[in-house]
């Protein structure tokens, strides 16, 4: 008030009721002003600072996750807002450490894995994200991390051909006598270890850190009954199909969308595919690929998205969006997400090489 009051006075021509006047105005212009600020402030919190792109580069895996993702997110935000994006695939962690060590950062988001996603941020090859230009909706708390965006889950579970005795367990699954025939598992430890403690009667919130000498043991009880270790997802899909094992160890999103095969969640390996980005990608690139990715915690797109591939992405009330017979069939569906194994990408990073080595050594044995 004192600078009003001042500028005021300093005109000897201003009559009190003009002083009035000028002093009524000048609060209302000053009272505006601050009502604009306000609502700048909460009704567009993610104005930035700069101008965002008008085009960005994707880097990701391809293949129907990618189909799936471009029609529910990527494509609506392009329509809405005219910002074009381009796809590179497939990814991997060392073409992201080329890219960024090189200094010819070309993608502003990436795709990457629960267990390379920690080596990324140790070795300083990952920004840091703009949350306030993401501006999400409600999402699992898992998923938001200062370095990664979480867009999907998916699950390592038990599978079978209907009209094979259900299983309800890894136990079940190691049990050859009361549930016969042949199992494939995947090649390699970070599922199937985890798997082979549950089957040895480790409880979930036990698993980690993990007991690798007593994975090992269990592993070998099972060993002589897996008739293949697969590489591919496909390939446990169609194993099963094909008659060629009873059980296999199997994603959720290679089987479900097949009404010959049954999948169950319990017990199963929940992991998290992340969106990165890539240290030193251009700034308004970047902040045009944040202001997409608010679109990845809307629940009726990631709905459209799990209806195709059956890999949810992060919003807890994705599920009210989806097809009735659907909503059960989900890794993150409140009836399964509880009683899923989640990824500790940590510490298979800490622990990975020396596991992975040993993995080696143990097949080459047998």
């Amino acid at each position: 008030m004192g600078g009003f009051s001042r500028i005021v006075k300093s005109n000897n021509h201003v009559t009190p009721e003009e002083n009035s006047m000028t002093m009524a105005r000048l609060f209302t212009a000053a009272a505006m002003a601050i009502s604009c600020l306000f609502v700048a402030t909460v009704v567009h919190p993610t104005m930035a600072v700069s101008e965002p792109a008008k085009k960005f580069i994707v880097g990701d895996s391809g293949g129907a996750s990618h189909d799936a993702s471009v029609e529910a997110f990527f494509e609506p935000f392009t329509e809405r807002t005219g910002v074009q994006i381009d796809y590179v695939s497939p990814t991997s962690f060392g073409k992201l450490r080329a890219m960024v060590e090189s200094g010819n950062v070309t993608a502003s988001l990436w795709d990457m894995n629960s267990q390379t996603l920690e080596q990324a941020v140790s070795l300083g090859l990952l920004e840091k994200l703009n949350w306030k230009l993401i501006n999400p909706l409600p999402i699992f708390p898992e998923t938001r991390q200062d370095y990664a965006f979480g867009q999907s889950y998916f699950s390592t579970g038990m599978a079978w051909k209907k009209g094979t005795q259900p299983i309800e367990s890894w136990a079940d699954f190691w049990n050859v006598e009361k549930f016969p025939g042949k199992r494939c598992l995947r090649d390699e430890p970070e599922s199937v270890l985890p798997a082979a403690l549950m089957a040895d009667g480790v409880p979930l919130d036990k698993i980690y850190p993990l007991d690798v000498d007593r994975a090992f043991r269990s592993l070998e009880r099972i060993a002589p009954n897996v008739s293949v270790w697969w590489t591919s997802g496909q390939q446990a899909a169609t194993l099963l199909a094909d008659n060629e094992v009873a059980y296999c160890m199997a994603w959720n999103g290679r089987i479900m969308p097949r009404p010959e095969l049954e999948f169950n969640y319990n017990q199963a390996l929940l992991d998290i595919a992340w969106w990165v980005v890539p240290k030193g990608a251009p700034a308004p690139e970047v902040e045009a690929a944040m202001l997409a990715l608010h679109d990845w915690t809307v629940p009726e797109k990631q709905a459209l998205q799990a209806e195709r591939v059956f890999y949810p992405g992060n919003s807890p009330q994705m599920a009210q969006y989806l097809p009735e017979q659907l909503k059960d069939k989900m890794p993150t569906s409140p009836k399964n997400k509880d009683r899923q194994l989640l990824s500790n990408g940590k510490w298979w990073f800490e622990n990975g090489d020396a596991v992975a080595q040993r993995w080696q050594e143990w097949k080459l044995a047998r």
